[in-house]
């Protein structure tokens, strides 16, 4: 009798906490801008109260984003190569190409809004500018999306369904922050309480097609749910957080909430988003590649684990509080000018 003993060995995680930091803010950033750039071209009588929050939102994210992308890299210095050595049939290069540009847009944009009063000459620039903005995010969801979905050898992400629900989840997170930054405006509280229950049924119908379609990502979605009680964790609780956010959803649409309470709403979107994002890439990541073990992965408390998670929250706190004093010096700086 001939007995053949394989050895495998579990294989490290690639992509750390800080990927799951970037797709969070990055998708926050580019539906900002969809949404700033819409306003831009509307005649909404709320139209400059949403383009200048969607612009903040956008700036912040948007600068939040990139450093949480650079800290996932672990050759760094390597980032040039894409422009040295460009390989348009793969979509790291594009992103490579959009994020500088979106940044760049976005914050020559904010720069003009907030000193349109010295600049009123260049105000029908702006709309030109928003579409560039505008046409460089769709890119970065696109990049975003089909970099993690086009990889053939973990099935979970094998989808199209994939960039969808980071498309859906992330403005999702966008119109929460907003009804929590318009809270005293009740007209565009029940405006953004009825997105928010549309973009959350969408997000629900995209995922349930998703594991129960009869593809390769959904058969694998399937059967990590019988084996992996990880993945049927994080299933559990990405469910229990729809739920709830659906139904707080549905009351704004009938009441008015006080503040803590859209508070709360607006971390629990915010919880799902992230939720939803750590699942499907760090999750993902535990799935067997090449060998036939668990991947395990345990949240280390350093720099590549939760101190990475909490630095860049607090990097974007920073953001928000320093780009705000910005403007409230700009602001009165030129108040009578």
């Amino acid at each position: 009798m001939i007995i053949d003993e394989v050895l495998a060995q579990p294989q490290d995680i690639t992509w750390l906490p800080w990927a799951v930091q970037y797709f969070f803010f990055i998708g926050i950033a580019s539906c900002a801008v969809l949404l700033a750039c819409a306003a831009r071209w509307s005649q909404h009588r709320y139209r400059e109260a949403f383009e200048r929050i969607c612009l903040f939102l956008a700036l912040t994210c948007g600068i939040a984003a990139p450093l949480a992308l650079t800290a996932d890299l672990h050759q760094t210095a390597r980032f040039w190569h894409f422009y040295a050595w460009p390989t348009p049939w793969s979509w790291m290069p594009w992103g490579a190409l959009f994020l500088p540009l979106f940044t760049v847009f976005v914050g020559l944009w904010f720069l003009l809004f907030h000193l349109r009063v010295v600049t009123e000459r260049f105000t029908p620039l702006m709309r030109w500018i928003a579409l560039a903005a505008a046409l460089t995010a769709v890119g970065l969801l696109l990049y975003t999306g089909r970099e993690v979905s086009v990889v053939q050898a973990r099935p979970i992400w094998f989808s199209y369904g994939y960039p969808l629900v980071m498309f859906i989840s992330a403005i999702s997170a966008l119109l929460a922050l907003l009804s929590l930054a318009l809270h005293k405006h009740r007209y565009c509280g029940k405006l953004l309480a009825k997105g928010q229950v549309v973009t959350l049924l969408l997000l629900g119908a995209v995922a349930l097609v998703w594991l129960l379609g009869d593809t390769l990502s959904g058969e694998a979605l399937r059967q990590q749910w019988r084996l992996a009680t990880d993945i049927r964790f994080y299933m559990l609780v990405m469910v229990a957080l729809w739920s709830v956010v659906l139904v707080l959803a549905l009351a704004a649409n009938r009441y008015d909430f006080p503040l803590s309470l859209t508070l709360a709403s607006t971390l629990l979107v915010a919880a799902l988003c992230w939720t939803l994002r750590w699942a499907l890439l760090i999750g993902g990541q535990t799935v067997p590649k090449y060998n036939a073990l668990i991947n395990d992965y345990y949240l280390p408390p350093g720099t590549d684990g939760l101190l990475a998670i909490i630095g860049t929250f607090g990097l974007w706190f920073a953001l928000m509080i320093t780009i705000r004093e910005c403007v409230n010096w700009l602001s009165r700086r030129f108040r009578h000018v």
